[in-house]
């Protein structure tokens, strides 16, 4: 759960601690007049830090050089009495070099802080030598190796970040010697061993995070006497045991042991195990027994989390005692006992004023839902009991819990109608009834629930009509309300008006009359199920607008007429049923050439003709329509009639006459074929001229002129097919600054990749696109073939600039988490018009952070078609890529790697990649990426408890800023948080592997849109 995340990070409060008092004895250290080894060690760290490659402009490094002394460079701290440094501090250069030898050199050194980079190879030995450190952080980047047994020389050293790193081996155990150590960070790593045992040795540790490594066995004594340690994170490892040498940790405060292999009980004194305790999580393990009573007497106690253990008995009737408590998860554990008091423990929690989630999913609690449920405060948003055996109505006074987000009762054994009382919950966004027995119809105040965007309340036995006011609740993307009772006509206008609903199945109820007609301009419909009803008319041909729908599922109702031809047009369809139905007429061609079709029922139906010859017949079931004829071989189905009949072996007049007209159609289709192949080279050039239209056609001599003869300081980018010159041409009697790509018509595909962005630029015209505004296709002065295209010029360069290559102050300043979010909204609505807005759809191809550019408002737009395709006419799965990738390294949708079509999908796949990079910081192509670990998996395993650890840096910083001018900086601060999540959430969903799992276009700016409301809220 998000609500997690508020405890995870508070070792962060002690880090900064122990950085100010480094910072603070800096001052302090005797006279010593012989600075120039320092000068010389820091040339040599700074040409090991930029060995993998130029450092950004405007980076520390790029004052290290200079003429200033170096106690003026940037990044760089001297002592105010011996001029000696005495800290380091760059983080966050895109550096990619090493550490070298050298920093041993620098023996005045208190503050080492180079996290957040891409610095790699080993840490030196001669770290060592810095026998003063008193703070290393080199977190973030992917050094390699074993952590240096010498820093165990530096005594005074008080805080030691390894983080999310590739190191690897044991923990030296010499570090048992630094007496002084207060911070230890080593998670992300590859760090094997047994729990080490010189912890026991180190009283001074406040902070321990062992996480996310590959420890192995049980925990024994190795923390035996540390009594000032406040933060234990052991996660993500291979312990297993009992945790019982815990419980003499009595000075804990956040303790985080999930995901391992622990096993036994929860200590029954755990009170005094903890007593100071704010943060107990314990899920994901292999824990038995009851939950302890005296759990009640850690006052201080927010979240207790024992999700997926085999936790038995009854919850505690005294946890009101914990007034913080903020999160109570108990999912999938054995406890209650299906039995009528397993909720009594609900009238104590009540008395939990700051409680905001209660989750206790997959467990066996029993009998009725208490009335003293009503006495929730409102700072409860989640409730959540799925998967029980609870009985009985849903109480009234439900309504009366005025902060609930969300809902779910699903699957347990509640009877007796839906309260009209929920009525009141106007936050509610999430409601599951489904699977119980309810009866009745659905309140008419649910109308009131306008920030309802999930409604299920299948599988139960209501009944009566829909009521109208339903259509109130506009945010509607997922309805349920299949296998209950309901009747009548479906209001005509009710789904329509949930413009973003991607989920409807009101299967199995009794409906009937016409189905409602405008349900296929539902642009982001994705599956449709209206099955064992009593539907009848014809299937609207409007589905066929309905462009994101994958599953229709319209079988068992008495639909008549033809298939409409228009479903052909849904080059997304993965299952359709239309069988058991009374329809008529052939099957429509299109539809037998859709790539991804897996299903389709057509059975017993009136239906006559001809098959079509299916790409996967396999999928395909015809059985029981009589009048059906040829097709694949294996539908087993009679040959077809020949329509040219013999009589007396003279063919019949009509015969005569289809043959006559056959043949003259042939000679026509011959003509017109000639026609087109002399005029082909003149179209195309016409595609080229086109562009011209707004401004006269430039020549090369202008050119060359606007560009200082192509020179290289002009250069402002280059492609794979090009580079781009800033140039300044005259127009109306005014200069005007544009971007000159001049194509290398020696690379292989250069004119294709030209002829191809001059046919798709005079086609489209969209704010977030890039202009062009004419183009040249000539000879140059050496008489060999020149084509260079003209685009309005961009001040802001690219997003791959602003990312990764920019002043990082400057970038700091402008792509802030406001700015990086409206760049991904203008991203999107590029891709919606090329994808749904043109007339003819076109993928793009080749989306990423270079190929998108920033103007003077900072406004994005997408640029470079050389590799887009047109959709056209039934083929608009597009070209196959089995003979060559249309893309770049890393945005490249993974099906297009087994010779999948280009389609819009793969578009998607990349604009999820660019989401996440936004975010994160990181280019899928980083190091730190390879066949095990992607860019996706990385932040899938982040969302949502380890977030922070994901997103960029300055985007915490950002947070942080604002939150500190907050009167509740805390809430802020997990405000900013859960936006965060929400967008790693998008880009996850955009990316997914499977082009079935993507969300669509329209969808991800929706989605982005209500984050950007959200932010704005937080923010205002």
């Amino acid at each position: 759960m998000r609500l997690l995340i508020r405890y995870c990070d508070m070792r962060f409060f002690f880090i900064l601690l122990v950085t100010l008092v480094s910072f603070s004895a800096s001052s302090n250290s005797p006279k010593e007049s012989n600075s120039e080894p320092d000068r010389t060690a820091l040339l040599a760290l700074r040409n090991g830090l930029i060995s993998g490659g130029t450092p950004p402009d405007g980076s520390a490094l790029s004052s290290w050089n200079s003429s200033l002394h170096f106690c003026q460079w940037q990044g760089v701290t001297c002592g105010k009495r011996h001029r000696r440094v005495t800290r380091i501090r760059v983080m966050e250069q895109k550096l990619g070099g090493v550490l070298p030898p050298s920093i041993g050199n620098l023996t005045f050194l208190r503050v080492l802080n180079l996290s957040r980079n891409s610095l790699h190879g080993q840490v030196p030995k001669e770290i060592g030598h810095l026998r003063r450190l008193q703070y290393i952080d080199l977190a973030g980047n992917f050094f390699q190796g074993r952590i240096p047994i010498e820093l165990s020389n530096c005594s005074n050293l008080q805080l030691m970040i390894m983080s999310n790193n590739n190191f690897s081996g044991l923990l030296p155990f010499q570090f048992g010697s630094l007496l002084r150590l207060a911070i230890l960070l080593v998670e992300g790593n590859n760090l094997v061993g047994e729990m080490p045992s010189f912890l026991r040795n180190l009283s001074s540790l406040v902070i321990v995070d062992l996480s996310n490594n590959h420890f192995h066995g049980e925990i024994q004594n190795s923390l035996q006497g540390l009594s000032n340690l406040i933060y234990l994170s052991l996660s993500s490892n291979n312990f297993f045991g009992s945790t019982s040498p815990l419980y003499n940790q009595s000075s804990l405060q956040s303790l985080d042991v999930s995901s391992n292999h622990f096993t036994g009980t929860l200590a029954q004194d755990i009170d005094l195990a903890f007593p100071r305790a704010t943060f107990l999580k314990f899920s994901h393990n292999n824990f038995t027994g009851a939950i302890p009573s005296s759990l009640s007497n850690i006052s201080g106690l927010n979240v207790f989390d024992i999700l997926d253990n085999g936790l038995t008995g009854h919850v505690p009737n005294n946890l009101g005692k914990l007034k913080h408590l903020s999160l109570l998860q108990l999912t999938s554990n054995h406890l209650g006992s299906k039995e009528s008091n397993d909720l009594s423990f609900l009238d104590s929690l009540t008395n939990c004023t700051n409680l905001e989630g209660l989750i206790m999913d997959d467990n066996r609690f029993g009998g009725p839902l208490p009335d003293s449920i009503a006495n929730f405060s409102s700072s409860l948003h989640y409730l959540s009991m799925s998967n029980n055996y609870i009985t009985g109505p849903i109480p009234e006074g439900i309504g009366e819990i005025s902060g609930l987000f969300v809902i779910s009762f699903s699957k347990n054994l509640l009877d007796g109608v839906i309260p009209n009382s929920i009525g009141k919950l106007g936050n509610m966004s999430e409601l599951y009834l489904d699977g119980n027995k309810l009866h009745g119809g659905i309140p008419s105040s649910i109308g009131n629930l306008t920030q309802l965007s999930t409604l299920n309340m299948g599988q139960n036995s209501l009944n009566g009509n829909i009521p109208s006011v339903l259509g109130n609740c506009k945010g509607m993307e997922y309805i349920d309300i299949s296998s209950n009772h309901f009747t009548g006509y479906l209001p005509d206008d009710l789904l329509t008006q949930f413009h973003g609903l991607i989920y409807c199945n009101i299967s199995r109820n009794s409906f009937d009359g016409i189905f409602p007609l405008g349900v296929g301009k539902l642009g982001v419909l994705n599956q449709l199920y209206i099955s064992y009803n009593n539907f009848s008319g014809q299937i609207p041909s409007e589905l066929g607008e309905a462009v994101q729908l994958e599953y229709l599922d319209m079988a068992r109702n008495s639909f008549e007429g033809s298939i409409p031809a228009s479903l052909g047009r849904l080059r997304s369809l993965v299952a359709v049923d239309l069988s058991d139905n009374n329809l008529s007429g052939p099957i429509p061609e299109d539809l037998a050439n859709i790539t991804s079709l897996r299903y389709l029922n057509l059975s017993f139906n009136k239906l006559e003709g001809e098959v079509p010859f299916f790409i996967n017949v396999s999928a395909v079931s015809v059985a029981g329509n009589r009048q059906l004829c040829g097709g694949n071989p294996e539908l087993h189905l009679q040959t077809c009639k020949n329509n040219l009949r013999k009589k007396g072996g003279i063919l019949s007049r009509k015969g005569v006459i289809a043959i006559s007209l056959s043949a003259c159609t042939s000679f026509s289709l011959f003509v017109i074929v000639c026609i087109f192949c002399r005029r082909h080279r003149k179209h195309k050039k016409g595609d080229v001229d086109s562009l011209a239209e707004r401004y006269k056609r430039i020549t090369y001599a202008e050119l060359f002129k606007a560009t200082e003869g192509f020179a290289e300081s002009n250069v402002i980018g280059s492609g794979s097919f090009g580079d781009v010159y800033r140039a300044v041409i005259l127009h109306q009697n005014e200069r005007k600054p544009v971007a000159v790509k001049v194509l290398k018509l020696s690379k292989h595909g250069a004119t294709k990749s030209f002829t191809a962005e001059c046919k798709i630029l005079r086609r489209i015209r969209h704010r977030n696109l890039l202009s062009v505004i004419t183009s040249c296709s000539s000879l140059d002065n050496k008489g060999n073939d020149f084509k260079a295209l003209v685009f309005e010029f961009m001040s802001n360069g690219s997003l791959d600039n602003r990312l990764h290559s920019a002043d990082r102050h400057q970038e700091i300043r402008v792509l802030t988490v406001a700015r990086r979010l409206e760049i991904a909204i203008d991203v999107g609505c590029a891709l919606d018009y090329l994808h749904n807005g043109c007339e003819t759809p076109i993928v793009h191809c080749d989306l990423k952070p270079s190929n998108i550019l920033l103007d003077d408002d900072m406004v994005a737009h997408v640029g470079d078609f050389g590799l887009a395709k047109l959709l056209l006419g039934d083929s608009s799965g597009g070209e196959s890529l089995s003979t060559a990738l249309r893309g770049s390294i890393g945005y490249i949708a993974p099906e297009y790697g087994m010779g999948a079509a280009v389609s819009p999908q793969g578009d998607i796949y990349s604009y999820g990649i660019l989401l996440l990079e936004l975010i994160t910081g990181r280019r899928p192509t980083d190091d730190i990426f390879n066949d095990e670990m992607s860019l996706q998996s990385v932040c899938e395993r982040g969302v949502p408890d380890h977030v922070e650890e994901i997103v960029d840096q300055s985007l915490l910083d950002e947070s942080y800023e604002v939150a500190l001018t907050r009167r509740n900086p805390e809430e802020t601060k997990l405000q900013f948080l859960a936006f965060l999540i929400s967008l790693v959430e998008v880009g996850i969903s955009c990316a997914a592997e499977s082009p079935r799992d993507r969300m669509d276009i329209q969808s991800a700016i929706q989605s982005l849109k209500r984050i950007k409301e959200k932010f704005v809220s937080i923010v205002a």
